[in-house]
């Protein structure tokens, strides 16, 4: 007799598909998780590596790098306000950047993208001869958390790491205080025109946080991303309250770009404060007075990581506080010289 091959039913073949898609829907989780893993662990990486930089930068000059560097608006015609350099740029010849910071002319503004969202609000700048043009579009891979999203518009030059200004107001510093919380004074790390010494940390630098993440805008509203608009407020606590109390399904962006340049000197872009813990709402009140040491403003760090965001202390460590950590636990680990009491388990 001739031999008679057996084919699969159609049944068959549909309960070996149904097992096949069982079996990629169970590996699927496992494998997105290692994947983010590995992400978490390369921005960790950026951190520390931000963090050797502030350490050698304050090796060899004795002191941190400003948080925001003094605006050209005296000394070049037409300069915008907001267009001053960062901490970022400043450290470049510790991140193995050295041919990028002899690049930039620190004579002139750095060159800015535009960041107005449904209001005007910082404009693009540039300068005449379109200096410093390159450097400020240049994409620097340190600057840039692999877990986060790329925008959609075209400045490839963003930044996911941003350094502890803490308070809220956003120019306050020792030659800059507020007319409307005259009290109120900088304790953090990077601030405008900030040049603090490791003497003043006198929290601790384990103790102190330096830097932290935060997920970039990609120009389209985003309640998780946008920086919203909200009336000025005149202390931390209101600031916190106001900012919280929002409708941010119906409040007006200010920004949805938010992290589009590392060369900015501004809360828009390279630093933040300990008003709230992490991924909470980011507000500025445009309708200040006077100086932006009057500006109230609440930027938390955010991250894609599930649960929290990376946060870079002092010492160079690299700690993953949870979004439920207790407010004035955060606002301690906020200020280089408060004198607060932190245990090692309240975060």
């Amino acid at each position: 007799m001739r031999n008679q091959h057996r084919g699969f039913t159609l049944i068959e073949l549909l309960v070996v598909i149904a097992i096949i898609a069982v079996l990629i829907a169970l590996l699927l989780p496992a494998v997105q998780s290692a994947r983010e893993a590995s992400r978490r662990a390369q921005c960790t990486n950026n951190l520390k590596q931000i963090g050797l930089a502030i350490a050698n930068y304050e090796g060899g000059f004795k002191l941190y790098p400003f948080g925001k560097g003094l605006t050209y608006t005296g000394s070049v015609p037409g300069a915008a306000g907001y267009a001053r350099w960062s901490t970022h740029s400043q450290l470049l010849m510790f991140i193995e950047q050295g041919t990028l910071f002899n690049s930039i002319n620190f004579n002139l503004p750095p060159e800015t993208p535009g960041m107005a969202g449904a209001v005007p609000f910082m404009p693009a700048y540039q300068n005449p001869n379109r200096e410093n043009m390159t450097a400020s579009q240049t994409q620097v891979a340190v600057f840039l958390c692999p877990s986060d999203i790329p925008p959609i518009t075209g400045w490839p030059g963003g930044n996911n790491y941003l350094g502890n200004q803490q308070t809220w107001a956003c120019d306050l510093s020792e030659n800059f205080p507020s007319a409307i919380a005259p009290t109120e004074v900088p304790r953090g790390i990077f601030y405008y025109n900030s040049s603090v010494k490791v003497a003043a940390v006198t929290d601790g630098l384990s103790n102190t946080a330096y830097f932290s993440e935060k997920i970039r805008g990609t120009g389209v509203p985003n309640p998780q991303t946008d920086m919203f608009v909200f009336p000025n407020q005149t202390t931390v606590d209101d600031t916190y309250l106001n900012c919280q109390a929002l409708n941010t399904m119906t409040a007006p962006p200010l920004t949805s770009r938010e992290g589009m340049s590392w060369v900015m000197g501004e809360m828009c872009c390279s630093t933040y404060n300990h008003v709230a813990p992490p991924n909470q709402n980011t507000c500025a009140a445009p309708n200040f007075t006077g100086t932006m040491a009057n500006m109230a403003m609440q930027v938390p760090p955010s991250s894609r990581h599930p649960g929290g965001a990376n946060l870079m202390m002092g010492d160079g460590s690299v700690r993953f506080i949870k979004n439920s950590v207790n407010l004035q636990t955060w606002r301690a680990l906020g200020t280089r010289n408060g004198g607060e009491v932190i245990s090692s388990d309240s975060y």
